[in-house]
């Protein structure tokens, strides 16, 4: 990516400003307070908007308010900016109505095309550049004296190269996957910490299911004995009764002086209890009313009578699920949506460039191979010196050959005859003639050379032809942009097959949601329609909400008809108990209102009657004392209410004693509760080992990409220390170890003075540059006055490493000093420089 040009209506000082940018490097120079850094926060508040919010606690603005325009009514401008493709888009921002345009090359509005959210806004930096804002901030974006990376933005790069070297999408994070997980495990199981989560809910039904279970067992356990007891009981009240009642006549004979008063009383309490009887019988009557007229109202509800308390459980479950799955579908069919525009948008791109078919890629790779081989060939031979020269070899040993033959001659006509003269030419003649032979023969072998290079140049000549004509076809100037489109085309290709098996996987998604919808759908229809509630194919939220509401309206009246029929029960065993106490009082057994009001008619005209009869003298001769009497009829008066007490609980304790039927039913709740909790735990246990197994495999894609990033760090503070520190080492969280010259141990980037500190925290972004970019966008490089604290050697050091980086990407450097603009271009010489004097 490449920007080319910045339009500032309004930001901070600016008002109204161009700025043109070039591919390789732009300074921006300027004294203090002249904008070098509004414009760097102006290009990444248009690629990834300004933040608002409130005051910082040291009183600094949000960035939306901190570059308000001062004079300009305006506030936001334009960017335009090339990716690596050549396509070219324009985005600009109003940052008073913060609302965000981005343009096509063809002035097309595609600002719909890119992913939204409610706090970022439209994702397109983040789909063109592959970065998020804070992995921007911490790589390409370097502010003043912000060369130091904190341990947050440690983990931000790491994790996102991590996601990366896995998925190739820094949105697939594992520290999401993670929190989803332990998110999930206290949400579905909970732990021994928490108190309202489903594995402390099941637990403690659990402890109440069990504690329930042996009371059952202990109250059954308990019948027989309380049988046994209240046989007993009631034959002891039987002869407390007989014996209560003999001594009553016994003391009605005894003294009938004391009679009468007794039987005032007696007729006095056995009026109340007819009274009681009589207020008993009408809130028996209420009752029984109140209890027909709840059963009638439990009529209405009929329909529900099949379903139970697992029913209305299963319904909010499955309801609840139907509308999650329904949810679901629509994010399938979103992504379905998108998933086939991207592959028709991939289609077209490929539509462009017929001439790359899977046929003629094979015979395109070996003309390129055959081209590139033969350059190389042609560089080499240039380089190489000529070790000999035939021709001449050939003349030479001619020409000794002949000075030979002369001399030899010479030696014959010389009287006396010279044998040494002779010896001499023959020795050169014999010289001579073997370097003629070996120059005759080199004459041969280079002629076969020769013809050789010839057919390579044809060979040369006809691929250069080739090729040229297909650069013509997909309109590229070079090879090197000719292979570029092909390995691009090649990409694009992975790419769509890709999204077929992403389209495919879709559907099957689909499908599945589709036919999981349908299962709760029935269940759920199956219960609306036994309910009466619906009768055709379809249901809304009313009626889930009515088919509920007429399930808890009968366990409601279910409840009251139980409590009333418990209130009915007691106001019958109060009844007997009136009648048992009116027996009591009237020594007789009385078991209705009417015999009551006999029993008192009679008591009345006995009353009278002993009022009427004179005294009985010989009871009292005889020594018989109604005083006498009185502790022993009280005593069997008592001990006859306890044990009438003691019969009426025994007996109420027995027709409430649960039986085999229940504690059954106590078993089976016991059972369910420790299947669901045997669940949990199963569910909670797996939920652990999917996030261990997650933890090791972050460690180890994190170890996967350190010896790359190492390597490229270790070579560029090699180049900007000029030797002096080369082996750097990054753990897998990007803590640093240095290893200075000289040292036995490792230290850390601040045991170092603080501009070579600098310098490491350099190498660290620009090493990370380069390896989150493999096969990926080439990002620009945004510089503010970070060379500070250099020296003036490590300053050139590092510029002559840009001016090598900016042969691959844009550098755009921030700086006050005319020195370090001078310096540029002496390093950077004949390459062209952009300087925009502020």
């Amino acid at each position: 990516m490449r920007i080319k040009k910045i339009i500032i209506n309004g930001f901070g000082k600016f008002e109204d400003r161009l700025f043109l940018l070039k591919p390789g490097m732009n300074v921006f120079y300027g004294c203090n307070e002249s904008g070098k850094s509004t414009i760097q926060s102006f290009i990444k508040g248009m690629l990834y908007g300004l933040k608002g919010g409130k005051r910082a606690k040291d009183g600094t603005l949000p960035p939306i308010r901190q570059y308000r325009p001062w004079t300009a009514k305006a506030y936001g401008g334009s960017l335009e900016y090339q990716l690596d493709n050549g396509k070219a888009y324009t985005v600009a921002r109003n940052f008073d109505r913060n609302t965000v345009t981005v343009y096509d090359g063809y002035s097309n509005n595609i600002t719909g095309t890119f992913p939204a959210g409610k706090e970022e806004g439209v994702k397109f930096a983040e789909q063109h550049l592959g970065l998020s804002e804070s992995c921007f901030e911490r790589t390409v974006f370097i502010g003043q004296m912000q060369s130091i990376i904190n341990n947050e933005g440690k983990k931000v790069i790491a994790e996102r190269l991590t996601n990366i070297k896995q998925t190739g999408d820094e949105e697939v994070s594992f520290r999401k996957a993670m929190e989803a997980l332990k998110e999930a495990q206290l949400t579905y199981v909970g732990s021994e910490r928490t108190t309202t989560r489903p594995i402390n809910i099941i637990n403690s039904r659990l402890q109440e299911a069990i504690s329930e279970e042996e009371e059952c067992i202990r109250q059954h356990e308990n019948c027989m004995d309380m049988f046994l007891e209240l046989e007993k009981l009631r034959k002891r009240e039987m002869d407390l009764k007989n014996e209560l009642n003999k001594l009553n006549r016994l003391k009605t004979e005894l003294d009938r002086r004391q009679e009468t008063e007794k039987l005032e009383n007696s007729l006095s309490a056995l009026v109340k209890c007819r009274t009681q009887l009589i207020d008993t019988e009408k809130d028996i009557c209420a009752k029984k009313e109140s209890l027909d007229g709840i059963f009638a109202r439990m009529n209405e509800y009929e329909a529900f009578g099949s379903f139970s308390r697992k029913d209305s459980d299963e319904m909010v479950s499955d309801y609840t699920n139907y509308k999650l799955l329904c949810k679901e579908l629509e994010k399938w069919e979103s992504e379905n949506d998108e998933n086939e525009e991207r592959i028709k948008e991939i289609q077209n791109e490929l539509r462009q460039y017929s001439l790359f078919t899977e046929g003629s890629m094979r015979r395109i790779d070996q003309v390129i191979q055959e081209v590139l081989q033969y350059n190389r060939l042609q560089v080499n031979n240039e380089e190489k010196t000529e070790k000999s020269r035939p021709g001449m070899k050939k003349h030479v040993s001619l020409a000794g050959l002949i000075v030979g033959v002369i001399v030899l001659i010479i030696s014959f006509m010389l009287k006396p005859y010279s044998a040494v003269i002779a010896v001499i030419g023959s020795v050169i003649s014999v010289v001579a003639g073997i370097f003629l032979l070996s120059s005759l023969r080199i004459k041969n072998v280079q002629s076969n050379e020769i013809e050789q290079g010839n057919i390579k140049i044809r060979k040369y000549r006809e691929n250069t032809s080739l090729l040229n004509e297909w650069m013509k076809q997909v309109n590229v100037d070079n090879i090197h942009d000719f292979i570029r489109l092909k390995n691009m085309f090649q990409d694009k290709i992975r790419l769509l097959d890709d999204l077929m098996v992403k389209g495919r996987k879709i559907e099957d998604g689909k499908n599945n949601t589709l036919k999981s919808i349908e299962e709760f759908k029935t269940r759920i229809l199956n219960r609306l329609i036994s309910a009466k509630i619906v009768a055709g194919p379809d249901f809304d939220d009313q009626d889930v909400q009515k088919w509920r509401a007429g399930l808890e309206a009968l366990y409601m009246l279910e409840q009251t008809a139980k409590d009333t029929e418990t209130v009915l029960s007691s106001l019958n065993q109060k009844k007997e108990s009136l009648y048992r106490e009116a027996s009591a009082i009237a020594g007789c057994d009385i078991k209705s209102v009417d015999g009551l009001e006999r029993e008192i008619l009679s008591k009345t005209n006995e009353l009278e009657r002993l009022k009427n009869k004179p005294v009985d003298t010989v009871l009292i001769s005889a020594g018989f004392s109604a005083d006498g009497m009185e502790p022993e009829i009280k005593q069997l008066s008592e001990e006859l209410s306890h044990v009438a007490l003691r019969i009426n609980t025994l007996a109420t304790r027995l027709e409430n004693a649960p039986d085999g039927e229940m504690i059954q039913k106590a078993h089976e709740k016991v059972q369910v509760l420790t299947a669901e909790r045997q669940k949990k735990l199963f569910l909670g246990k797996a939920l652990d080992i999917a996030m261990e197994v997650l933890e090791e495999a972050s460690v180890d894609l994190q170890r996967n990409y350190s010896p790359y990033l190492n390597e490229v760090m270790g070579n560029i503070m090699d180049t900007i220390t000029g030797g002096k520190y080369s082996d750097i080492m990054a753990d897998d969280s990007l803590m640093l170890n240095i290893q200075p010259p000289g040292m036995p141990e490792r230290v850390i980037p601040e045991q170092l003075s603080s501009g070579t500190a600098d310098q490491v925290y350099f190498a660290l972004r620009l090493a990370t540059i380069r390896l989150i970019e493999k096969d990926g966008e080439t990002m620009p490089l945004f510089l503010d006055d970070p060379f500070v604290q250099y020296d003036e050697e490590r300053t050139r050091n590092v510029l002559t490493l840009l001016c090598n980086e900016s042969d691959r990407r844009q550098v755009i450097l921030f700086t006050c000093k005319k020195r370090e603009v001078e310096l540029v271009r002496q390093v950077f010489g004949s390459k062209d420089v952009n300087v925009v004097n502020l």
